[in-house]
């Protein structure tokens, strides 16, 4: 019988590492506590309907592309699409429309920024250059911070062939965005900054004055690459990866919470226990998030995370025709709150973030009549935790009609709307078992200084996920898996 893996969550992360291992001989057993795969890239079911659990795109798609690389080397295919035009950002005086072709992007940058625009195309040519450069090193497998020549990956090699390139990087690794901009003389180009902190909320959850440039560098320019929609969602990616484990051999217990994890120091393995299976194991991965005593999970590191407040609504069809213009689904929107109401801007931190896509049954199939409506905001979880429950009822409700009267600006949705439903931390705190979301903030101290590693300070006990490097983002909580499964398999070699 070959080596045991146990998996605390089935979120991209866990999944990766146990389809990694599966295929390379390892007995895996994965422990979820909700109904369905994914963690913040799956889906739950309501009143009939599909809905997904938090991303709806997917990066690294392309030939080539990093997620492409590892889902080809499990025999892997997707059917995706790739979207031109997946998203606008609306500020209070003008609109960004986000292109893949790159010089449609850059007429598009000389049109929405036109008072700085000669600066602009320099400072996004710059940008793009840093950005190439972090995703070769990325590329090559490196897994930071390096404790063991396992961790280097293909770095070596990279080094080699491309000398120089650490160097260029090095000069920034200390350099915020708003550095970047600084030296473009930008600073203080409203504009922009709002602009860049729309998306870098959502992408290194932090804003330009923090927001480490390097890897920032990266998840602003990675829609040149392309952005991809997964046939029947992004929950799509995990449940093959959940499909692989399983016809390797593999088990994964769904609505089975672990309750306790716990290392025999006679026997040398790991204890789980959990409502449906309890075993030992040789190894264990923690994708959860979630602390099981100390050294267990980067949560003991006493950072806060971000809550989140969503709501998932079904729309008439018409409102595709009539308010969308039949756009290509799905289809996103960010909204900067910077000119919102003051229930708004006390109640939320950064942009609202809308994506229109087909409505989905719970067997996947497409209901022709229906667009579904998933919306996000960054909020304060401690605040939510803290309610009695009528308070907690009525502020849900008075957030979700102020969202909805925002979105309205925009988007006219309420004249279509059949039904809507709002979830906060409270909501995470009872389905994922925790209210923090999204990862920790990519700050320099976070993402170049003192990154997390996958390795814990426990024999044989591995973290994954966002709060892992690379850090937030299915595709970088997928990387984290694959870096911690290329331990266990090369430890065994």
């Amino acid at each position: 019988m070959g080596k045991t893996v146990g998996i605390l969550g089935a979120g991209i992360g866990g999944l990766m590492a146990g389809a990694f291992l599966a295929v390379n001989g390892y007995q895996v057993s994965v422990f979820e506590k909700a109904t369905t795969v994914g963690g913040s890239a799956g889906w739950y079911h309501r009143k009939g309907r599909r809905f997904p659990t938090g991303a709806t795109l997917a990066f690294g798609l392309e030939e080539h592309g990093l997620l492409q690389n590892l889902l080809a080397q499990l025999q892997i295919e997707l059917e995706i699409e790739n979207l031109d035009h997946p998203m606008d950002v609306i500020l209070k005086d003008r609109k960004i429309s986000i292109y893949q072709d790159t010089k449609r992007w850059n007429e598009e940058l000389q049109l929405a920024f036109p008072e700085k625009s000669k600066e602009v195309q320099q400072f996004w040519d710059e940008l793009t250059f840093l950005g190439e450069s972090v995703h070769s090193v990325t590329a090559s497998g490196v897994s930071l911070p390096i404790r063991h020549f396992t961790d280097l990956g293909k770095m070596p090699q990279y080094l080699i062939t491309h000398p120089l390139s650490l160097l260029r990087l090095g000069r920034y690794a200390s350099w915020t965005v708003e550095d970047l901009l600084r030296k473009h003389e930008l600073a203080s180009y409203v504009p922009l900054r709002s602009f860049l902190n729309a998306q870098l909320l959502d992408a290194a959850q932090t804003d330009i004055t923090e927001a480490a440039l390097l890897p920032s560098s990266l998840a602003l320019t990675i829609y040149r690459r392309g952005s991809f929609h997964v046939k029947n969602g992004i929950g799509q990616l995990s449940q093959v990866l959940a499909d692989k484990i399983r016809e390797c051999g593999g088990e994964i217990y769904l609505s089975s919470p672990v309750s306790s994890l716990r290392y025999d120091n006679n026997s040398k393995d790991w204890h789980i226990t959990s409502k449906k299976h309890s075993s030992f194991y040789d190894f264990v991965i923690n994708n959860t998030g979630v602390s099981f005593g100390p050294g267990t999970s980067h949560a003991d590191h006493n950072q806060s995370l971000w809550g989140a407040f969503r709501i998932d609504a079904v729309l008439h069809k018409s409102v595709w025709q009539k308010e969308l213009n039949e756009m290509v689904l799905p289809f996103a929107f960010q909204i900067a709150t910077d000119s919102a109401g003051e229930e708004i801007k006390q109640a939320i931190d950064g942009p609202i973030y809308i994506t229109f896509q087909q409505t989905n049954n719970q067997k996947g199939e497409i209901i022709e009549d229906e667009i579904t409506m998933t919306c996000s905001v960054h909020i304060h979880n401690q605040v939510w935790l803290s309610y009695s429950k009528d308070v907690y009822e009525e502020k849900k409700r008075q957030l979700t009609n102020a969202i909805l009267t925002e979105i309205e600006e925009v988007v006219a949705v309420r004249e279509y709307l059949q039904y809507a439903i709002a979830g906060t931390p409270l909501t995470y705190q009872r389905y994922v078992g925790k209210a923090g979301v999204g990862g920790f903030p990519l700050t320099i101290t976070n993402a170049i200084l003192k990154p997390k590693s996958v390795r814990s300070s426990h024999p044989n006990l591995y973290l994954v996920g966002e709060q892992s490097f690379p850090g937030p983002g299915t595709l970088s909580a997928g990387l984290s898996g694959y870096h911690a499964a290329r331990i266990i398999i090369n430890n065994k070699k």
